[in-house]
């Protein structure tokens, strides 16, 4: 019987590494190129994620960011675009912005530690959606953001 549950958790224990390998790979296939945006006369290096599978991906299973780098999501229309933090690593500084560039709004996130995650939006339609590192930055509702109608 001890054999028989130590070849049984044998299994679970390398079916859980070859299920995180495959998330990891899966998370290297997606490329991203990138842009860079200018917010409060600071330039953010971004990448963009404009297809589904890469807005999907986003940031996850990054375990560091640069001070001035990020993501920008790009949604084809203003709608109320969601978020989670789903094997996100890092912490996050999110805004949501209008197809003008102003900023709409900004919310401070953590890794989720729990399954389901929360999502996180804002009770007012956007078009995209910036994620930052957790530094501190001076960016605040209504700034504007210049470059997005370019991508």
């Amino acid at each position: 019987m001890k054999k028989s549950l130590h070849v049984i958790y044998s299994i679970m224990a390398i079916m859980v590494i070859i299920i995180s390998s495959y998330q990891l790979l899966r998370a290297a296939e997606v490329d991203f190129n990138t842009t860079k945006l200018t917010i409060n006369q600071q330039i953010y290096s971004l990448e963009i994620a404009k297809s589904q599978a890469q807005r999907q991906q986003g940031l996850m299973f990054r375990t560091a960011l640069g001070s001035k780098n990020g993501m920008v999501f790009i949604y084809s229309s203003m709608a109320s675009h969601r978020i989670w933090m789903k094997n996100t690593l890092i912490k996050l500084t999110v805004l949501w912005v209008d197809e003008d560039g102003s900023v709409l709004g900004i919310k401070k996130l953590e890794p989720c530690q729990r399954d389901p995650c929360e999502t996180y939006g804002l009770s007012q339609p956007s078009k995209y959606i910036i994620e930052l590192n957790h530094d501190v930055h001076l960016i605040e509702i209504g700034d504007k953001i210049l470059g997005l109608n370019q991508l």
